[in-house]
């Protein structure tokens, strides 16, 4: 009988104290009732800083890449995972983990930072993608960043050649061109003798005999030909 007492008293003294530690939550001195905080339904996604930034051509970034999320409300959302992926191709880049996918998780001011991202030699614009996620909601954003050349780098490579005809076509057109401007000159010259001796014929000395009629000019006669132009090997 005494043990069938001390085995009821043990079971009684087990029973209170696990009722103590599975008890209800505190109530608040004001009499409400504790919540939950319940998971975000919606989640808003912006990029806050550095979006459009100009970064240089094999070198680390030192300009952050600051990304807010917010739920349907406003409020900050903490404890959220945020994904950051950079292209496979390039123009790319990697994380300071040595790849091209990084994780971060929102404070309680719903915010993370992207920093130290090693640039690639390619030049030109490129996409990262932000994806972030908690409970069941998902958002998304891409932000655009440009990777330029060091500079110098263009003005060791010198001017652009000046562009001008090139080719057979312009080596037909410029012997061509030169028989008609010496066509020209003979003709031109050949006239102008014409008009010098017609001038000289017709002024006479009073008591001189009658000059003689000067002869007939004949005009000279070109005849160009089409061009021929052998192009051997180069």
């Amino acid at each position: 009988m005494y043990y069938r007492r001390r085995a009821g008293a043990f079971l009684l003294s087990l029973g209170l104290a696990l009722q103590a530690a599975y008890s209800a939550p505190p109530v608040p001195a004001d009499g409400g009732q504790v919540q939950a905080e319940a998971p975000p339904a919606i989640l808003r996604i912006r990029v806050l800083e550095g979006e459009g930034a100009i970064h240089t051509a094999g070198a680390r970034s030192n300009q952050p890449i600051i990304i807010s999320l917010a739920d349907e409300t406003g409020r900050p959302v903490e404890g959220a995972s945020v994904s950051i992926r950079l292209p496979d191709e390039a123009p790319t880049g990697l994380f300071a983990n040595g790849m091209r996918t990084d994780i971060a998780v929102t404070g309680p001011d719903g915010r993370v930072s992207i920093r130290g991202i090693q640039w690639g030699r390619a030049a030109g614009p490129v996409q990262i993608r932000i994806t972030a996620s908690k409970g069941e909601a998902r958002a998304g954003v891409l932000s655009t960043q440009y990777v330029t050349e060091p500079a110098g780098t263009q003005a060791r490579r010198g001017p652009e050649p000046a562009a001008g005809p090139t080719g057979p076509r312009a080596s037909r057109e410029q012997p061509s061109r030169s028989k008609w401007i010496l066509l020209a000159a003979l003709v031109g010259g050949a006239a102008a003798g014409g008009v010098a001796a017609a001038a000289r014929g017709g002024r006479s000395t009073p008591g001189a005999p009658p000059a003689a009629t000067p002869p007939a000019i004949t005009l000279p006669t070109a005849s160009i030909g089409v061009p021929t132009i052998t192009i051997g090997r180069p």
